[in-house]
Order: structure tokens, then sequence, then C-alpha cells
């Protein structure tokens, strides 16, 4: 009998280390699982910014010097701790000579021939495989292009944990769940050698005993259960990390309609600041200003309403009359021009053909180039407005827009990136670096092109086109800030 009893102690305790074996072995595997993960994503990571990199020194070409590229390659090394060094290299009579690198950029270690002949045919990117010296290192290189040939490469070096290294780094967030499991399993087996031990005279004790040792199996389970979730929620969090990039997107849509909705609300306030002097002096005037106000308040509706129509992506366009649309806008900036000693210079071309447009969008436009004219001119100045028809007639014929200002002009460096977004030269709080972004889009909208050109002290002058309807639209019937219906 007690040898039965040692036999069947000896077989519980062996099936004890056995579980709390393969329980650590489940654990180091599935953290071994992610840690792989982990490392391939950072590879594949390296070479879509080693792609992105090289692309944008193509895309640059002979305007790239030196210090752009220090710059963009300091970009990429800040971005992840785990990037040793960042190299752009050009192609100098077949062979790959550094031309610039990151700060605190490892040692220049010399492309290997292999990867020399991949480059040289503009396969990209390639991935260097580790040295036997160090195989922790993880080289990426991507070719740049000049004319559609090599012209050299770009070579981002990453440093990676071991594998074991990052899976033991995880092995402690889940250690003290494996503790908790190991000591129910230990209580289980305890309550089980002693309802073992017990005779028929504690039959009484033996059924508590079930009952604890059921009570600690559904323990057992949700703690099981709970680290299932924890392993599941190590994945949803790569997952976040990917969209954060959406979150950045949603604080541009709410700086845009931030933008979009301030100026007619300027406009509004200006104008209501002088209806109180215009009530006495002249009601007809301030009856003006009123229907001035209405129409910017309708207006700010029509943005509310477009910003949160998530549905719809693409501009209405309908046939307007841009000379009207130039009128009622500066007829509603009149007050702003002469608080700020503005002259401006309208020149118009009668009978100028219709234009498949939105009134708000082109306004918005409009509204945008002006401010920034008036910001540009603080002491005053003038600003004229030209629109002129382009062809001699027939589809070819399009709608030219002239807006030039005299203010401060802008460098060659500033206007290089006055369409980028978020990008201002004008101090904290007094520009969302949005304007000219909005000016770019609407005219895409409309299918039109722009230019721009400016000098330092000498003004700045954009020329907008648009494509002009063809003369045998149908006859007009009804007009409304701009936007006509037609009829046949």
């Amino acid at each position: 009998m007690g040898t039965s009893k040692l036999s069947t102690k000896t077989t519980l305790l062996s099936a004890v280390i056995i579980i709390v074996a393969i329980l650590m072995a489940a654990l180091v595997l599935t953290s071994a699982a992610i840690a792989n993960i982990e490392r391939t994503d950072d590879q594949k990571f390296a070479e879509i910014q080693a792609r992105d990199l090289a692309q944008h020194i193509s895309d640059m070409g002979s305007s790239a010097d030196s210090d752009t590229l220090a710059r963009a390659a300091n970009l990429i090394k800040g971005s992840r701790l785990s990037v040793v060094s960042v190299r752009v290299w050009q192609l100098s009579q077949g062979q790959f000579v550094e031309r610039t690198s990151a700060a605190n950029s490892a040692p220049a270690t010399p492309i290997p021939d292999s990867t020399k002949n991949k480059l040289l045919r503009g396969t990209g990117p390639t991935v260097d495989s580790p040295s036997d010296s160090d195989q922790s290192l993880f080289r990426v290189f991507a070719p740049t292009f000049s004319n559609a040939r090599p012209a050299g490469a770009v070579e981002i070096v990453q440093h990676f944990d071991s594998i074991w290294t990052v899976t033991f780094r995880y092995l402690k967030n889940v250690v003290w769940m494996s503790l908790i499991a190991i000591a129910l399993i230990i209580a289980g087996t305890y309550f089980l050698f002693r309802q073992i031990q017990l005779t028929t005279k504690l039959e009484a004790e033996q059924s508590i005993l079930r009952d604890r040792v059921r009570e600690a199996t559904i323990e057992l389970e949700k703690r099981n259960q709970q680290l299932q979730e924890t392993n599941l929620e190590l994945w949803r969090s790569n997952r976040r990390m990917n969209e954060l990039g959406r979150l950045a997107a949603a604080g541009q849509t709410a700086a845009h309609f931030a933008h979009e909705v301030g100026t007619p609300l300027n406009l509004i306030s200006g104008h209501v600041q002088l209806l109180k002097s215009d009530l006495e002096r002249d009601p007809y005037d301030a009856e003006s200003r009123i229907r001035t106000i209405s129409a910017q308040i309708e207006r700010i509706e029509r943005i509310v309403r477009r910003m949160l129509d998530k549905t719809r992506f693409e501009t209405e366009l309908s046939p307007l009359d841009l000379n009207s649309v130039l009128r009622k806008l500066c007829d509603a900036m009149g007050p702003a021009f002469d608080k700020r000693d503005i002259r401006l210079v309208e020149t118009l071309t009668a009978s100028l053909p219709l234009m498949a447009g939105s009134s708000d969008r082109l306004q918005q436009l409009f509204l945008n180039l002006i401010n920034n004219s008036l910001d540009a001119m603080p002491d005053g100045g003038e600003i004229r407005i030209n629109t002129t028809l382009d062809g001699k007639g027939g589809k070819a014929q399009r709608i030219v827009v002239d807006f030039t200002d005299t203010g401060v002009g802008m460098t060659p460096e500033v206007m290089s990136h006055i369409f980028d977004p978020l990008y201002t030269t004008k101090d904290r709080g007094q520009g969302t670096g949005l304007g000219l972004v909005i000016v770019s889009q609407v005219v895409s909208e409309h299918g039109g092109t722009i230019e721009v050109q400016s000098e330092l002290g000498e003004g700045t002058s954009f020329r907008l086109t648009f494509a002009a309807l063809p003369s045998e639209l149908p006859e007009v019937v009804a007009a409304r800030d701009g936007e006509v219906e037609l009829t046949r």
C-alpha cells in the first residue's frame, strides 16, 4: 500500500514538472516568435526608409546640396535608436564615394562587390547580409538615379538585438503570470496529494477538497486566458504604431477646417464693427454689409457640411462667372484693404467665358492669396488682379488669372516649400502652413495650373489657369454667388 502511494506521488510530481516545463517552453517559443516578427518588421521598415530617401534624393536631382542631404540623413537616423548610421554615396567613375552622412554615424565600410553590381543595375533596395564579425548589424542599400541612370546609393545600417535578448525582454512581462500558474499547479497538486492520503472516514473533507481543486482549475484557466490576451495585446500594439500616421492626418484635417472657417469669421467681425457706425450714417450701406455678413455665414455652413461629409471626396463643379466671384470677394474685403492701406487694381476682361467650378472653393482660394498678400505688406501696398482669355476659341480656350502684390517677396528656398503642408514663415500662432496648400488643392480640383514668381523685396505673382467652357453652352437663366443655372 505504501509502495502504491509512493508511486502515485512520484507520478504526480513528474507530471507537475513536465507541465511546468511545457508551460515555460511555450512562453519562450511564443516570445521568440514575437521577437522574430518584430525584427522582420524592423528590417522591412529600414528597406522602406532607404527606398524613400533614395527616391527623394533622385527627385531633387542636381539641386540637392550636402546640407540638404545631411538633414535628410539626420532625420532618418533620429527616427529610431536602432539606426547606427545613414550614409549617402555618390557614383564617380564607376566607384561609390561617400558624399555625406548623418551625425554620429559609424565609420564607413566599403560596399561589397555583389552589392555594387546590383546598385549599378538599378536594383533596390538591396539587403546586405550581416558580416561574420558582427551578426547584429543589418545593411540596406537603395540606388539613386539621375536621368534614369544610377547616380549613387543610400545606405542605412541598423543594429538588431539577438532574438534571445528580445525574447528575454518579453519574458520579463509575463514571468509573474508563470509564477502564478506554477503556484496554482503546486496548490492543485497539494490538494490532490491530500485527497489520496484521506481515508473513507474523511469523505466529507474529500468533497471539500474536490471543490477547492475545481476552483483552482477555474482560476488557472482564467490565468491562461489572461496570458493569451496579453500576447494578443502585444500584437495589437504593433498595429497601433502603424495607426499613428492616421492620427497626424486627422490633426491636419482639423487645422484645415480651422483655417477655412477662420477667414470668413474675420470678414464677419470686420463688417459687424463697420455696421455699428453705418446704421445711423448710411442705412443703405448698412443693409449691404448685412447681406455680406449673411453670405459669409452661409459659406461657413457650407464649409462645415463639406468637412463633415466623410463619404464625399469630389468637389461639385457647375458653370460660373469667375469675374463675378472676384468682384464679390473684392467688395467683401474692402474694409480690410482700407484698414491695411492697400490699393486694389482690378482689370477684368469683359465677356469672359464661363468655367466649371465651385464658388465657395474658388472664393477660399483667392481669400488665401489675399491674406498672404496682406501679411506680406504690413505697411500697405498694391494688389493687382487681372483676368484674360488665352486661346482663339474652341476647346483650347483657357481663363488666366494673374494675382500680383508689392510685398516683401520670397527667396528661392522659401518658394520651394510654399506648397508643403504645415510649412510657414510666419511667427508661431500666426499661420497654420495650410493656406497655399489649400490654394494648390483647389486649383487641382478645378483641373487648373498654378505658376509662382517672386523676388525678395520685389513682390509675388501667382498665375492661375483654368479651362473655359465651350461657347455653345445653353443660355444662362439665373446666377448666384458667381454660379449660374442653365437651360436648353
